[in-house]
């Protein structure tokens, strides 16, 4: 299993996701820069708040990174328990941010644009074996192979 947000994760995530023609043909216009931040919830036993991102150009995450605030495009911010329910479908990233759960700072309508690259990237994201941190330990990923395609 990968630890959710750790640099391994995103590693794969970066694997994955190259390896998806689907996921690639669906953001091929897409270059653009993302940094998460994943807020702290102590009550949850998540003491810690985690930063993550990456970059896409043309489709292809070309880099990824963690715990490195940088520069980017859109910076998306909530609390760890979100990110959480929308890994597992029990929270779509378009209500979230109507319910303000998740805040952006960026070219919303931009972002938007990508809303049905972003809908694969999480399928596959849902195939990645993760574990999740403190009380939401209960609902790791168990994950699966994956081979392009396979979704």
């Amino acid at each position: 299993m990968f630890e959710f947000a750790s640099l391994e994760y995103m590693k794969e995530v970066q694997r994955r996701s190259n390896a998806d023609q689907k996921y690639r043909d669906l953001s091929k216009e897409e270059t653009a820069s993302y940094l998460f931040i994943l807020e702290p919830e102590p009550e949850k036993g998540v003491t810690k708040r985690f930063i993550i991102g990456y970059i896409v150009v043309r489709g292809e995450i070309v880099d990824v990174w963690v715990d490195e605030p940088r520069k980017t495009d859109f910076v998306i911010s909530g609390k760890y328990g979100v990110w959480v329910d929308i890994l597992l479908g029990k929270l779509g990233v378009t209500r979230a941010f109507l319910m303000r759960k998740l805040k952006v700072r960026g070219n919303f309508l931009k972002l938007m644009k990508y809303q049905k690259s972003t809908e694969r990237w999480l399928e596959i994201l849902r195939t990645i074996p993760t574990r999740f941190h403190g009380e939401y330990e209960k609902f790791n990923i168990e994950g699966k192979e994956y081979e392009s395609g396979s979704l």
